[in-house]
């Protein structure tokens, strides 16, 4: 039958199923294969093949994403009948596949940066949001405190002291639309306090992207603080060597591994700091409430004695990134020169979300919401580990204690970290490669997808980098 007219070659670095699934597609755009004719059963052509049923299906499991071919329930697979007579150029080779998946057919995507969308309190978000839309709040149309709306400062701070061990009076508090705003205010302030300087930038090396293109743009150069290939924490030592005022970090949850500095360290970093009256840290505390090992790390800032430490947060991982709600928190001898000088920048964020915000801190729920995510992302986590360690030793990974993410290493495979992106791809799985002393690393973040989508992935981009559980 010409349907087993195919040839796979198991000497190629190429997978069988890959293999598979072009020759099928080929036969597709040469009209060897008509719309609306039937594929042969998976088990059928695995026995013809001498290959896995498994690696069939995942080559159906691709066409029938990009749309190639149809799956009837209880009947089989067909060549798609919704087939324009003049389709796409053919994938002649493993470099050309992310071209041919648009964004919209990722099947599973490990975004780091996605939060989980499906248990947001929607009800309650827009039972508060009313509360507002009437004519007794009709101030809210009006431009409000330059620095953001004062009870929201005012939850801000208590809500830091609590959870973070943060002290701050709401007045140290500027509410901003993302941190790239706060960061841009923090580099205007410190030239009016120190205007006859050029201020020198550095970062983690894997720090927040817009953080460095926005100092690039305004400084030429930042320095990048390497990871230590052993300890895989961010190397300060080479901060000495080098005459820099601000230091940008994240001491709490480093990406892409999740390091944590120590007390020492923070006591190292806050020395350095204090050498000279011009530097600063800054510190982004992105999601330190989501920690599911032992209790919340302490903030750098908890630390600060001598007002070197200028505290970023936000409410994108604990809300929702739409919000659009950061603040930073100033240490008192930088807040005085704010005022005078950058009181020009009116709130960039509205009046009445500021206010639903507020609220929403105020009457608990704020906190009701954080601890039932953290349960839903811990359990996530506790799935994601629990299915990788059957693959150990192959399949390492960092960074379980916390976050939407754990950075996972391909140990045992012949497959370039390029092309083991091409495979993941191919099988329209997104995840996020770290070019990191030549070893193949990936981020897989799990915030909005859903336990079974979570197993179903990592099973499927594992048995397309033809990674097997050892035999025990």
């Amino acid at each position: 039958m010409k349907h087993f007219a195919y040839q796979l070659n198991k000497s190629l670095s190429q997978p069988l199923y890959l293999q598979l699934y072009q020759q099928i597609k080929q036969a597709i755009h040469q009209g060897i294969l008509q719309q609306g004719e039937a594929l042969p059963a998976k088990r059928r052509l695995a026995d013809y093949l001498a290959i896995s049923q498994n690696t069939v299906e995942n080559s159906y499991a691709q066409l029938l994403a990009e749309g190639y071919i149809e799956s009837k329930p209880r009947i089989g697979y067909f060549v798609s009948t919704e087939l324009l007579p003049t389709m796409m150029p053919l994938v002649t080779s493993v470099n050309e596949i992310s071209q041919t998946i648009p964004e919209q057919k990722w099947q599973y995507d490990f975004n780091p940066n996605v939060i989980d969308g499906q248990h947001f309190p929607f009800e309650l978000w827009k039972k508060l949001q009313k509360q507002f839309l009437n004519r007794q709040h009709t101030n809210l149309l009006a431009l409000g405190d330059k620095q953001g709306e004062y009870e929201l400062r005012r939850q801000i701070a208590d809500y830091l002291y609590s959870a973070r061990g943060v002290k701050c009076r709401p007045e140290q508090v500027v509410i901003n639309a993302g941190v790239e705003l706060c960061l841009l205010q923090l580099m205007l302030l410190w030239q009016h306090r120190y205007p006859a300087q050029q201020a020198h930038y550095a970062m983690e090396e894997f720090g927040y992207p817009v953080v460095e293109k926005l100092w690039q743009s305004y400084a030429g150069q930042v320095l990048k603080l390497p990871i230590d290939n052993q300890t895989h924490k961010v190397d300060l030592s080479i901060l000495s060597q080098h005459h820099i005022d601000l230091l940008y970090i994240t001491p709490s949850h480093q990406y892409p591994f999740g390091s944590v500095l120590t007390i020492g360290e923070r006591q190292q970093l806050l020395a350095w700091a204090n050498t000279k009256e011009q530097r600063y840290l800054i510190e982004d505390d992105y999601d330190s409430e989501f920690r599911y090992q032992g209790k919340p790390i302490p903030a750098l800032k908890s630390l600060d004695q001598h007002n070197k430490v200028v505290y970023l947060g936000s409410f994108s991982k604990l809300i929702m990134p739409s919000v659009r709600i950061s603040y930073m928190v100033l240490p008192e001898p930088l807040l005085a020169i704010y005022q005078q000088k950058i009181n020009f920048f009116n709130s960039s964020v509205s009046r009445l979300d500021q206010q639903v915000v507020a609220l929403f801190m105020q009457s608990g729920a704020f906190e009701k919401h954080i601890n039932r995510m953290r349960k839903y992302y811990r359990r996530k986590m506790e799935l994601l580990c629990q299915q990788l360690k059957l693959y150990s030793p192959s399949i390492r990974f960092w960074g379980e204690s916390s976050g939407f993410y754990l950075l996972i290493e391909v140990v045992d495979t012949p497959y370039t970290l390029q092309q083991l992106l091409a495979f993941a791809e191919q099988q329209a799985i997104k995840v996020y490669p770290i070019e990191l002393h030549q070893r193949k690393l990936f981020v897989l973040g799990f915030g909005n997808l859903s336990e079974q989508a979570l197993l179903t992935g990592v099973k499927l981009l594992l048995e397309g980098w033809q990674i097997k559980k050892p035999t025990r």
